[in-house]
């Protein structure tokens, strides 16, 4: 058995610890698990990207070009610069959150929110996840990657217990955010058993 999940995003966004979390939940039911980080100026608003490796024995963290089973998106963009990621026949979860660059060359027109989800749908299983209206109902927008988490879990390829997942939440978690991630994290759930 092998999973391979690329986490995408800008800094800031929770990509690490979600990638973190999501580890710690597989390590807890005995898998061996590799990560690898690419910060680039992440920590200037730029991309992030994490890969995540379970299964039986996992030899290295980085993951091949066309190999992922799954990315999960903290936005629009970044998502679809991942999709060179995924593997024929892979699943997306997509927070539905679009951020424009900030500098395009002269003439050049950003893509639509539009344009990049059926570009996304053209290529792979897309799972549109509204993480920030979950995160605002919940009255803290921090809270979106633990909404992608909760989607990432329902997936069927996923072969984590839900409570795997919950345990390492609160294992990773300041006591007081605990209660607020674990709703999240079953809206994120509910949302893709939903779809």
């Amino acid at each position: 058995m092998k999973l391979d999940v690329v986490f995408s995003g800008v800094g800031g966004q929770g990509v690490v610890v979600l990638s973190d979390i999501y580890c710690e939940a597989a390590m807890l039911e005995g898998f061996d698990v590799a990560k690898a980080e690419i910060h680039g100026m992440a920590q200037r608003g730029g991309s992030i990207v994490a890969f995540a490796r379970i299964g039986n024995k996992v030899e290295s963290p980085l993951i091949e070009t066309g190999k992922a089973d799954a990315v999960v998106g903290f936005e629009i963009l970044e998502t679809a610069r991942a999709l060179p990621m995924l593997k024929k026949n892979g699943t997306v979860i997509v927070n539905m959150k679009l951020i424009q660059p900030s500098c395009l060359p002269s003439g050049v027109k950003p893509k639509t929110k539009d344009q990049l989800i059926s570009l996304l749908k053209a290529k792979a299983l897309v799972h549109e996840v509204d993480g920030m209206g979950i995160a605002e109902k919940l009255g803290n927008m921090l809270v979106v990657n633990t909404v992608l988490l909760g989607a990432l879990s329902a997936l069927p390829e996923i072969p984590l217990k839900v409570e795997s997942f919950q345990q390492a939440i609160a294992g990773r978690l300041k006591e007081k955010y605990i209660n607020l991630n674990l709703k999240a994290f079953q809206l994120g759930r509910e949302s893709v058993l939903k779809s």
